[in-house]
């Protein structure tokens, strides 16, 4: 690279940090972080209902919409829910821009510490660019069932070469991305991610941190476990997104008591989630 295209290259890059960190820009992104608590309220509700069988009376979640596309869903058929669904989506896409401007300029060294938090906002990067383009489509009347998805880019993968290593790649991914999301919640590493709070909030947050990060892992390990058995199978019914994952819990001994505990914990990183509105280092 010339050093013309060098010189071009780092004040691009000093235009998007000055634009990632105004104010307005930071304004939108914290809104992202209230987008997301709110479709993870929504999805633990769902999942609480499914485990408690409230769903089998026909009053709430049903086995197949308990993910993120139900929650939208749901959050859709509510008087003024698209309303909330394009903020959602805008905020969230705020949300997605800044950690990729992250990720790609952020940081001063090189060394594995600064390439893991540039792969840790890469990954935030897409779940918050998932939950943008998914509001909008619901917003816009165009919502598909992520488990519909899943499936379908299974059965595309198992019928290109080499498709069951993707899948098997996919899957300990994903099972990486679980257990990464446990120990956060178990160490408590998200503190670093936050400003200060009061003193009589800290206790509060670190609960449903700690709870919101457990379960969310627990769920992404059994996707990646189903997305591996669809591989082993060679049968892309097996792969499944959230829905699949809390099926897959409700069909075990006890499971339905450890899909509300789940739930109840998507519940609380939702609440978290609006803490870290207010408290995010952006």
């Amino acid at each position: 690279m010339t050093d013309a295209a060098q010189d071009a290259a780092r004040e691009t890059g000093r235009q998007a940090r000055r634009a990632a960190d105004s104010r307005w820009f930071e304004t939108t992104a914290r809104a992202g972080f209230v987008g997301t608590g709110v479709v993870h309220l929504l999805i633990g509700y769902l999942a609480v209902l499914l485990g408690i069988g409230t769903a089998a009376a026909g009053s709430g979640a049903q086995s197949g919409d308990t993910d993120q596309s139900g929650a939208l869903a749901q959050l859709a058929s509510v008087p003024g829910g698209v309303v909330l669904l394009w903020i959602v989506a805008v905020g969230t896409a705020a949300l997605t821009v800044r950690l990729v401007v992250e990720a790609v300029i952020g940081g001063r060294t090189d060394d594995a510490r600064a390439w893991l938090a540039r792969a840790s906002n890469v990954g935030r990067a897409v779940v918050s660019g998932v939950i943008a383009y998914s509001s909008a489509s619901h917003a816009l009347g165009a919502g598909k069932s992520s488990s519909g998805s899943t499936r379908s880019a299974a059965a595309t993968a198992l019928a290109t070469p080499g498709g069951v290593v993707l899948l098997f790649l996919v899957a300990a991914v994903a099972i990486a991305i679980g257990v990464g999301l446990v120990v956060i919640g178990l160490r408590g590493s998200w503190e670093k991610k936050l400003r200060p709070q009061p003193r009589s909030l800290r206790r509060p947050v670190a609960v449903l941190a700690t709870l919101g990060y457990i379960a969310k892992g627990v769920a992404v390990v059994i996707v990646g476990v189903l997305v591996a058995v669809a591989a082993v199978r060679s049968d892309p019914d097996q792969a499944s997104g959230l829905d699949g994952a809390f099926d897959a819990l409700r069909s075990m001994p006890g499971g339905s008591v450890v899909l509300v505990v789940v739930g109840l914990g998507f519940a609380a990183f939702g609440v978290y989630s609006f803490f870290r509105a207010r408290y995010a280092r952006i």
